[in-house]
């Protein structure tokens, strides 16, 4: 979705409502005190992130203002909160560490760089390793969550 000024700022609020909406029918099944392994909440967290990462090297540009970046934090930091079985007041990088999902800035920038490369061999493994290390120097500067 582009907007008037071609900022996507309209294609980030349907996104992440999007997302929010479908994470939330899917948590109905998997309550925070019992139900699924990590590894299966992983996997239903995966239609989430799906649909937040949709047409993202089209829109990547978008994440360079505040708003959306954090529209998007917000978000996935439900997502990772819930994977994570944790309560609501843990931080952002905490979340994604334990529920292990590499955060969503990181696997936008990830899929943009996979984009604009197409056709290197092997460029999503290579990409894949970089992104890690991208996340686990955040995780070293973190203040929160340490």
């Amino acid at each position: 979705m582009a907007d008037d000024r071609l900022n996507f700022n309209s294609h980030v609020d349907y996104a992440c409502n999007k997302a929010a909406k479908a994470f939330n029918a899917i948590s109905r099944i998997m309550p925070n005190s019992a139900g699924p392994s990590s590894s299966k909440r992983r996997l239903l967290a995966s239609v989430s992130c799906s649909i937040l990462r949709y047409a993202g090297p089209a829109w990547n540009a978008a994440l360079e203002t505040h708003r959306n970046r954090t529209k998007l934090n917000r978000t996935f930091r439900l997502i990772a909160i819930r994977v994570a079985t944790a309560y609501r007041t843990i931080s952002s990088e905490a979340a994604c560490v334990i529920a292990g999902m590499i955060p969503i800035f990181i696997t936008l920038a990830e899929d943009s760089e996979c984009y604009r490369r197409n056709g290197t061999r092997g460029i999503r493994k290579r990409m894949r390793a970089e992104s890690i290390a991208k996340w686990q120097q955040e995780w070293n500067t973190a203040t929160n969550g340490r």
